[in-house]
């Protein structure tokens, strides 16, 4: 194990990285296996924080949020489908910040954004047009929280960087 590796966190179970993404697209309807759930405990917690986060950026940025899109790519040869919570476009400043939102900071949010969402928005977005930037929306954040790299706390979304990890603190009916 390389000393690079020893630093990583374990990667969430039943993850399973991008890979080398050739070619992606944004899809207008889920695939067709995709089933309405229904939440219960934590988890339904969680979904409740993120409908109040999606509300809060949508009158926040309209016209530039886009909530859960689905892309589908192909990667090693094979159909794949992936959604991140929503996407920040700013076709002004060639910007789009991949958001992951979850109720409490925990390094999953890095795995999703950095080896799965970001390789796909690339093979999308050509990086000669386009900075793509990620940023984590947490309700808590402990800064005891185990995580791969610094973070940059950020006092708004848009203002996350390519060569950082952003997360910003949202609390509803607060902007922090």
């Amino acid at each position: 194990m390389t000393e690079a590796q020893e630093l990583l966190p374990p990667q969430p179970r039943a993850f399973n990285p991008a890979g080398v993404v050739t070619t992606a697209h944004m899809q207008l309807t889920p695939p067709p296996f995709i089933r309405p759930h229904r939440y219960t405990g934590r988890r339904a917690q969680g979904v409740r924080y993120e409908k109040h986060v999606h509300m809060m950026l949508s009158q926040r940025y309209p016209g530039q949020h886009v909530q859960g899109p689905w892309l589908r790519f192909y990667s090693n040869g094979k159909p794949r489908w992936c959604q991140p919570d929503a996407l920040l476009v700013d076709i002004t400043q060639g910007r789009i910040v991949v958001l992951e939102v979850k109720y409490q900071h925990t390094a999953d949010a890095w795995w999703q954004l950095n080896h799965l969402y970001v390789p796909v928005l690339r093979a999308m977005f050509p990086p000669t047009l386009w900075a793509l930037s990620t940023c984590e929306i947490v309700k808590w954040y402990d800064p005891a929280t185990w995580f791969p790299c610094r973070v940059a706390m950020l006092s708004d979304p848009m203002m996350s960087k390519g060569n950082e990890f952003g997360v910003h603190i949202w609390r509803k009916g607060a902007w922090l």
